[in-house]
């Protein structure tokens, strides 16, 4: 690993235009923002953390996964790629489901429902085709090659968690937000139709 690129203005001009990539698929609606609005909305900025760092610990692991080799893999056996395509699709059909399905009288709203688990959050990451494709992205076209690899590639898992992190929290004040004027059973019946819609509207992009 060339520490001296530390000094290269290349370097960081190369993790810069990472730092916009991530943001741009962060900060867009697809199945994790859409689950972490929901989960604002119906529990709350504090009950939401495990989520959010669960999503982050999922995709640095798969971030490092992919760096140690497991994207040759994947090239090397396409068939492991199609498994975990449409164990993503029967699992957002579940939580769409899980969504509009969910309690919606004031007495009832949190009977049988909590706030995802870090475990569960992590784990979905590896399914996920957006925290897939994020991190296909960022391991090839924001590296550098040669002696600079290692360099740019730990750099990259690392601005990532940056500016996911802030990301992830945003959905989620959106949804505590919003939360205020889910003040009626029809208007909590309308918000979760909409959330699984949404998840709905996202499944094109793991069938492509």
């Amino acid at each position: 690993m060339d520490f001296q690129l530390l000094y290269q203005a290349q370097l960081w001009t190369l993790m810069a235009s990472a730092a916009l990539f991530c943001a741009t698929m962060t900060m867009t609606p697809g199945p994790n923002n859409i689950l972490l609005a929901s989960s604002g909305a119906h529990f709350g900025v504090l009950r939401t953390v495990p989520h959010i760092a669960g999503i982050r610990l999922g995709s640095t692991s798969l971030h490092l996964a992919m760096l140690l080799g497991l994207g040759a893999l994947f090239e090397a056996l396409p068939v492991l790629h199609q498994v975990l395509k449409y164990f993503a699709l029967v699992y957002l059909l579940y939580l769409a489901y899980r969504l509009v399905t969910s309690p919606v009288s004031a007495a009832h709203v949190d009977e049988g429902r909590k706030p995802m688990t870090l475990i569960e959050a992590a784990l979905f990451q590896w399914i996920n085709p957006k925290s897939w494709m994020s991190t296909i992205t960022l391991c090839s076209a924001f590296t550098l090659g040669g002696d600079g690899f290692w360099l740019s590639a730990l750099l990259g898992v690392v601005v990532f968690n940056l500016v996911g992190f802030p990301a992830s929290f945003t959905w989620v004040f959106v949804g505590a937000a919003i939360s205020k004027k889910l003040n009626t059973d029809k208007r909590r019946r309308g918000f979760n139709w909409f959330m699984g819609s949404l998840l709905l509207v996202s499944l094109p992009m793991i069938l492509r």
